[in-house]
């Protein structure tokens, strides 16, 4: 029927033919994808690698309905532009947010400070409690939690195994002769699988102590066990202090004079002159 309808409007001169239907609109710019919240994860990203919030710079272009928008969003100090236009302002800094996040997500340390940051966690495991506490503060995550337990067959001398519980997961270290070394193994456990992902923020506290991290391995110090060796300290080692014995010596032998001479230098007290002057007190006594 509509065919048949079609055919006598187009048969009749001056008939307005019918609007043809219109083909499905294409999009012509791709939109981020809504299920990822690219800005959630920039930020997020930003304060755990311990740097300053995305800023967002947003202009439009057109007019009225066709307003077209491009955004521009600076992070860990650099400028990313959105990969095109769109409609709507927030998609513009969705995907700002994007090409800034899939960037910086590739950026790696160079494996050279890595090796470098994993050896002086292997040098010396003292600082590990405080490192993976600062981290937790840096990033705003919960404070670890520790355990510790005897392994079985540590007899005859008992030893320790400690586990920690960060983020979720659990760290377990080594075994060791204390509890509060058995802590800063599993510290040190938690640490290093945190910088197996190099991680920026984690790189940077380790690279911070640096220096303290050396200078206490190079003189062999252990906070459990003390100074065990002292190759390469700075301190002298071979240094032996002797300390000359004390010798008491009459009076007079210093000046050279022999005992009989010397023992003439005190005389001995008379006893009749100590009991007079004893009486002549009393009387005064009794006088006043």
């Amino acid at each position: 029927m509509a065919t048949t309808a079609a055919a006598a409007d187009a048969a009749v001169p001056g008939a307005i033919p019918a609007p043809a239907p219109a083909a499905p609109s294409a999009q012509p710019h791709p939109v981020p994808d809504k299920c990822t919240n690219y800005k959630n994860h920039l930020q997020e990203w930003t304060q755990r690698n311990y740097q300053k919030l995305p800023a967002y710079d947003t202009e439009s272009k057109g007019e009225g309905h066709r307003l077209e928008f491009r955004s521009t969003v600076e992070a860990d100090g650099k400028l990313f532009q959105s990969a095109c236009t769109h409609s709507r302002r927030k998609d513009a800094e969705q995907d700002a947010a994007r090409v800034a996040y899939e960037i910086l997500l590739e950026k790696t340390i160079d494996d050279d400070d890595h090796r470098d940051a994993l050896g002086l966690i292997d040098q010396n495991v003292m600082f590990c409690k405080s490192i993976l506490h600062e981290f937790a503060a840096k990033t705003k995550v919960g404070q670890p939690t520790y355990s510790a337990d005897h392994p079985e067959g540590s007899l005859p001398m008992p030893l320790f195994v400690s586990s920690v519980l960060f983020a979720g997961n659990t760290y377990t270290g080594e075994a060791a002769i204390s509890k509060k070394e058995a802590e800063q193994k599993a510290a040190r456990a938690a640490v290093k699988s945190i910088l197996a992902t190099k991680n920026t923020c984690m790189h940077q506290i380790i690279m911070s102590k640096k220096e303290l991290i050396i200078a206490i391995t190079s003189c062999g110090f252990s906070k459990e066990r003390g100074f065990e060796s002292q190759e390469n300290c700075n301190a002298p080692t071979n240094a032996i202090t002797t300390v000359a014995p004390i010798k008491f010596v009459r009076a007079g032998e210093a000046a050279g004079l022999t005992a009989d001479q010397g023992a003439n230098i005190f005389p001995e007290a008379d006893p009749c002159s100590q009991a007079v002057s004893g009486l002549e007190k009393h009387k005064k006594h009794r006088k006043v």
